[in-house]
């Protein structure tokens, strides 16, 4: 991005508790920044939410869906397969209106916000199952879950490549995206886009300041009537590398999509290059930043862009990741299945998707289930040889 290196793979860390990724980070010095709750807000209208209520109904979305998942849990198999995350949603805001909690106004911030959870999973709000909603909890307190039988099969293991190759291997771990296992294209491409300033901020802010109050996510909730600038109504929203501590602070922000949106997105990028490019991503998304406060078109126009296609890449698994769809009738024993693989034929599957359940759709998931897979192996062969590396296993056991 010009001048700038960017790292275009995964880029959160969620976590309250023990977290492999962030020891990894901790260890090669990589900086973390640990994001406020500073929100800005469009309502359908275009009009800007006032940040008090614009940081209530955020605090409210997060609250309902901590109480979903906590549904999910407790009534998840008694729940219809076809009720959606949305639903609940619905739910609690009708029951929320009748008691007096909130008003009319808040419960339509609140439905609007509640679609942001598109851009975690990759799809909309309303094709996330309730009944599995439990499987999208992130991963927390390095929890441990058995990953199944040791294998007793013969080895070795025929792989055959693409061009008609035969090798022989002991054991396979295929650790190929789900989305490539699947052929399936649901994903959450990001689009970055470098401004000359932040004027989105009400104060300007110094790029040396170890002091920062600045924006951390602006939300443009779905517009109520098609424009000629937005005949899709598509919501977006974008993080500020202005909230970055010194001396990472940029002007940039950076455009999370899903769904339909991202896939209209890469397809009209798909090819195009350079100028034509950069233009065509200018069209979709200025009638979004230009309703930020502070802009003018001579000032703010932006410098560059730059746009992810993983929709377009099957080797990157077409940028796809684990969710959990209404409909779906045994998700739990699916992601189980997938993660015990076939041990009597010394075949593994690793990644994201045979993650423990507190850890699916996550880089630490798909780090921990590499680790689970690793023991796996080590086990199989120990159990075949006990004198493996040349220790008992009463002696190994001594050791460790």
């Amino acid at each position: 991005m010009g001048p700038l290196e960017v790292d275009i793979g995964a880029n959160w860390v969620h976590s309250t508790g023990y977290n492999p990724i962030i020891e990894l980070a901790k260890e090669t010095g990589t900086p973390l920044h640990r994001w406020k709750e500073s929100t800005l807000m469009f309502d359908g209208e275009g009009h800007l939410v006032g940040t008090a209520d614009a940081n209530k109904a955020l605090k409210r979305v997060w609250e309902i869906l901590e109480t979903a998942s906590e549904y999910s849990k407790k009534y998840g198999d008694k729940s219809d397969s076809s009720t959606s995350l949305y639903r609940f949603y619905q739910d609690w805001c009708s029951w929320a209106i009748q008691s007096g909690d909130i008003d009319q106004r808040e419960a339509e911030l609140i439905l609007g916000m509640s679609q942001m959870w598109g851009a975690y999973v990759g799809d909309r709000v309303e094709r996330q199952s309730l009944k599995f909603f439990y499987l999208e909890d992130c991963i927390e307190g390095g929890k441990h879950l058995d990953y199944g039988a040791r294998p007793d099969g013969p080895r070795p293991v025929c792989v055959t490549t693409s061009d008609g190759n035969m090798q022989y291997f002991d054991d396979v771990v295929v650790t190929t995206p789900l989305g490539w296992l699947k052929q399936h294209k649901e994903s959450i491409p990001q689009v970055l886009i470098e401004f000359p300033n932040a004027f989105w901020e009400s104060d300007p802010i110094s790029p040396e300041s170890e002091f920062n109050d600045a924006v951390s996510f602006v939300h443009w909730l779905s517009p109520i009537q098609a424009t000629q600038t937005l005949p899709w109504k598509w919501r977006l929203e974008c993080v500020s590398f202005n909230a970055f501590h010194a001396p990472y602070r940029r002007s940039i922000l950076l455009f999370y999509t899903f769904g339909e949106c991202s896939t209209f997105i890469t397809s009209s990028i798909r090819g195009l290059v350079g100028k034509v490019r950069d233009e065509w991503l200018q069209r979709f998304f200025e009638p979004y930043y230009s309703l930020l406060p502070g802009y003018t078109e001579e000032t703010c126009a932006p410098r560059r862009f730059l746009a992810t296609e993983w929709c377009n890449d099957e080797y990157a698994g077409n940028g796809s990741y684990s969710n959990f769809q209404v409909g779906m009738s045994d998700a739990a024993g699916d992601v189980e299945a997938i993660r015990h693989g076939m041990p009597e034929k010394h075949i593994y599957f690793a990644g994201e998707h045979t993650a423990p359940f507190d850890g699916l759709g996550t880089v630490a998931g798909a780090y921990t289930s590499g680790e689970k897979i690793g023991k796996r192996i080590i086990e199989s062969w120990q159990a075949s040889n006990p004198t493996i590396d040349g220790c008992t296993p009463e002696r190994r056991s001594t050791l460790c």
